[in-house]
């Protein structure tokens, strides 16, 4: 009888053990970034050899400027979207690999671009090409 009470407990001790650890395994693996990041009010640019999280910057903008977005990965895929707080994204594309397009702005303001990385590596740029008036 003590010798399957300690068995019992062998057993209970050894399974939550294992799902402490597989618990543990999965922190910090939603949240990894290694590489270089940089923004201003018309450009973001991030260059990474893990993106495994969200990042963002917000861009000023006139209407009619444009955004040249560039991506490129080696591994895994991003998620992006362009937009203004509140609105409906001017862009939004899910799984993103590589491209390359350009986004017309449709009104003054502060757009933000947003970016989540999938086990990602490569890099990716958004910058403001703005709008030629003729009179300059």
């Amino acid at each position: 009888m003590i010798k399957s009470g300690i068995t019992r407990k062998t057993i209970l001790l050894s399974a939550i053990l294992l799902a402490t650890c597989f618990l543990l395994t999965g922190c910090g693996r939603n949240n990894a970034f290694d590489g270089t990041r940089t923004s201003s009010e018309t450009q973001f640019r991030m260059e990474y050899s893990i993106l495994d999280k969200e990042e963002s910057a917000e861009l000023k903008l006139t209407e009619g400027d444009q955004i040249q977005v560039h991506m490129s990965h080696t591994t895994g895929n991003v998620d992006v979207t362009v937009g203004r707080d509140g609105e409906e994204p001017i862009y939004k594309g899910t799984g993103q690999e590589n491209a390359d397009f350009i986004l017309t702005v449709p009104e003054t303001g502060g757009y933000l671009i947003s970016v989540t990385g999938h086990r990602a590596k490569g890099e990716i740029s958004c910058t403001c090409i703005p709008l030629k008036e003729d009179n300059r």
